[in-house]
């Protein structure tokens, strides 16, 4: 595996839970944080179940960010990927694949750990 080309650090910043339009359980949560490279980010992470699933220990998400640059421009992130619960701890490996809007793609890899509300990883040029 390549080395990162970066790391993010993250706290939760909020939390929403709403039942979509097919009746399933959304899961939203906030982070705000700073990316190397990218400066200060805010960024949801999105999970979604039936309800019969609530208690899964992994699943796909969906991550939307901007940040903004140095250059105090604004860069938009969407990206899609899967989380799986570590263990009996309430921490999450998660891994996105991201596409910018500069056209450019990144990996992201981290851990959601639900005791200190942090979302930290590392980032990686997409292949």
């Amino acid at each position: 595996m390549a080395d990162p080309i970066g790391t993010f650090t993250s706290k939760m910043s909020g939390l929403t839970l709403t039942k979509t339009a097919d009746g399933h359980m959304q899961q939203l949560v906030n982070y705000e944080g700073n990316a190397t490279g990218f400066g200060p980010f805010v960024g949801t992470l999105a999970v979604m179940h039936p309800l019969e699933e609530a208690g899964a220990t992994s699943g796909t998400c969906t991550w939307v960010a901007k940040a903004i640059l140095q250059d105090k421009s604004i860069i938009g992130d969407i990206a899609e990927g899967t989380w799986e619960r570590l263990g009996e701890a309430l921490r999450s490996k998660i891994v996105l694949r991201s596409t910018l809007s500069d056209g450019s793609h990144l990996r992201l890899e981290g851990v959601a750990d639900w005791d200190t509300r942090t979302f930290d990883g590392q980032i990686y040029e997409a292949t």
